[in-house]
């Protein structure tokens, strides 16, 4: 069975294609203004050069996904609304759901009671597991770690607007003081998430991790702000080969047949 596996991002998307001897990957660039049809379009694209018919096709993206539908996402604007009913394909839509919660089933384990996957890249998501089982929570839109609100000398802000890589492109920070200083607002989320779920591993993905003193101030405000206890007993990891984990995680999903809703 011939398996596409599309992970669109804030700024860019990986297709990934199983085929029946080798695999092949691409990449195209998204944005605030990338919209369904272009999507669609790249869909097409595909199914075109490798005759794609009887496949599976299953699509992660950033934002509140709830039955198979992303219901908002403020990178991506112009995939709000796609569902079964707009995506355009000649194999089987398996499902539709969000990122992060398809990048924790890439590395969850069922050894472990908890586990957080936290992304910092163009903005700022959580997804918690339970014994290898992802929790969604009652309407499936658990985990929105971005959307907690921070008191600062300048006002209150959520954590996206202090520690996300959207803002630290949109007020210039560059220097090693200011992105550790973003780094320690991701910290305190941390330790917020460790103190109230007490992990047995907190895996670290996006873009914004791989930025040293911005993973320095991470480490550094989590270790000053998470109670000792929870903390002594959590394993912290940065994920290995971030860029394929979304598609890596989807894989997982299509082959346990993930249910729709």
């Amino acid at each position: 069975m011939q398996v596409l596996t599309i992970d669109v991002g804030g700024t860019k998307a990986l297709f990934k294609l199983q085929l029946a001897e080798h695999t092949e990957q691409y990449k195209i660039p998204t944005g605030e203004g990338f919209k369904i049809e272009e999507l669609n379009n790249q869909i097409a694209a595909l199914e075109r050069d490798y005759d794609l018919q009887d496949y599976q096709l299953a699509i992660a993206v950033p934002g509140l996904v709830q039955n198979n539908r992303l219901v908002s996402c403020k990178s991506l604007p112009g995939l709000n609304g796609l569902s079964f009913d707009t995506v355009k394909t000649q194999g089987e839509l398996k499902f539709i759901c969000n990122d992060i919660e398809a990048g924790m089933q890439a590395i969850c384990d069922t050894k472990y009671a908890c586990e957080l996957l936290v992304m910092c890249g163009t903005g700022i998501g959580m997804s918690i597991a339970f014994n290898g089982q992802v929790f969604t929570g009652a309407t499936g839109v658990a985990g929105e770690l971005g959307h907690c609100r921070v008191m600062t000398e300048s006002g209150e802000f959520s954590l996206e607007q202090l520690a996300s890589g959207d803002s630290i492109r949109s007020r210039h920070i560059a220097t090693a003081d200011e992105l550790y200083r973003a780094g320690s607002y991701l910290g305190m989320g941390l330790a917020w998430a460790v103190n109230l779920l007490n992990p047995n591993r907190v895996w670290l993905a996006g873009r914004m991790i791989n930025n040293a003193p911005y993973y320095k101030g991470c480490l550094d405000s989590l270790k000053q702000m998470a109670l000792s206890t929870p903390l002594a007993g959590v394993q912290i990891n940065r994920v290995e080969d971030m860029e394929t984990l979304v598609c890596r995680g989807l894989s997982v999903m299509l082959a346990r047949d993930y249910p729709r809703s």
